[in-house]
């Protein structure tokens, strides 16, 4: 009989990689970009989803503040669940055992982020980012971590 691999296919692995790395360019762009453009791309945003918003009736107040705040949350639990995913690829029984390094690799990849932005004209890092960020990442990894174990579950019980 022969013994199944705790690790993922070379192919599930670099895929996994690959599509951490491009999220986290994604987010480290978005940063670079002057206060203008990035707050124009906010205001977009804000027009379509308060357009979508109105059109299902539902009345909400949103502001720029919320979806930016709401974008860097989203944008690092995506990178948790990344990151998550690069450890399970890794241990398919036990990625909690890359714990400490999914999280400081959300927690570095948050503090590149702010300190991008102290270099760029108009914009200005903030610890309070970081902190949305990484929990961000928290939720993500979570996330991810209970979708990889009820997977797990499911496919013991065929």
């Amino acid at each position: 009989m022969k013994k199944q691999s705790s690790s993922c296919s070379r192919a599930f692995k670099i895929i996994a990689f690959t599509l951490t790395v491009c999220m986290l360019l994604f987010a480290f762009i978005h940063s670079a970009m002057p206060a203008d453009v990035s707050e124009d791309e906010s205001g977009s945003v804000l027009s379509f989803l308060q357009t979508l918003f109105n059109y299902f009736g539902l009345n909400a107040e949103l502001t720029d503040h919320i979806v930016r705040k709401s974008a860097h949350f989203i944008e690092y639990a995506v990178i948790g669940g990344l990151l998550m995913t690069c450890a399970y690829s890794f241990n398919r029984y036990r990625p909690h055992k890359y714990s400490f390094q999914v999280l400081f690799a959300g927690l570095a990849s948050a503090v590149v982020d702010e300190t991008i932005q102290l270099n760029v004209m108009g914009r200005s890092g903030q610890i309070s980012d970081v902190l949305l960020d990484f929990s961000g990442v928290l939720f993500g990894a979570i996330l991810m971590y209970i979708i990889f174990a009820v997977y797990r579950k499911a496919r013991k019980l065929r």
